[in-house]
């Protein structure tokens, strides 16, 4: 006796409404995981951005003390807003406010400015240990300033160091 398959009469579909209900909220993870790596990589492309800029701008204090170093005297970087200040000057050069300033010119690409700390204290020893009385040390101050590429920066630094050769 041959018997034939029998089937609901009313057939509901519960397979279907569960399978999509699946497909929806994997396709919800895709895309919450799609923005998390976009934001991931935006994030580390600013790291990157101030991580060279404040290399660069580590970089151009380093070649200005090796250059005070040999040379005891400040050099100007031809084609640069290099410039030498008094430590007395009435707009004196210092941190956030000098470089804020140098990220809201035209073309902020670098810039330094030195000073000579030893002519502001007249009478007053900062030189550590001892030295004959006719040499006098100096005493610089070395701000730099640079963004991370040269056009369309993204983001930029300071640096500022106290140096004695």
């Amino acid at each position: 006796m041959h018997r034939q398959p029998s089937f609901p009469r009313q057939q509901r579909g519960a397979v279907l409404y569960v399978a999509l209900i699946f497909l929806i909220l994997l396709s919800l993870l895709g895309i919450v995981g799609m923005q998390v790596a976009s934001l991931q990589e935006r994030m580390a492309s600013n790291y990157r951005a101030t991580n060279m800029a404040f290399q660069r701008a580590e970089g151009l204090a380093r070649l200005q003390e090796v250059q005070l170093n040999t040379g005891t005297r400040f050099v100007p970087r031809a084609g640069e807003r290099d410039e030498e200040r008094r430590c007395d000057d009435p707009s004196p050069v210092r941190g956030s406010a000098w470089a804020e300033a140098r990220s809201n010119d035209d073309d902020p690409d670098t810039a330094i400015v030195v000073s000579r700390l030893n002519e502001c204290t007249p009478g007053f020893s900062i030189a550590q240990g001892s030295r004959p009385v006719n040499e006098k040390p100096v005493i610089w101050q070395i701000s730099s300033f640079s963004t991370d590429v040269a056009a369309a920066p993204t983001s930029d630094a300071a640096v500022e160091t106290v140096f004695m050769p």
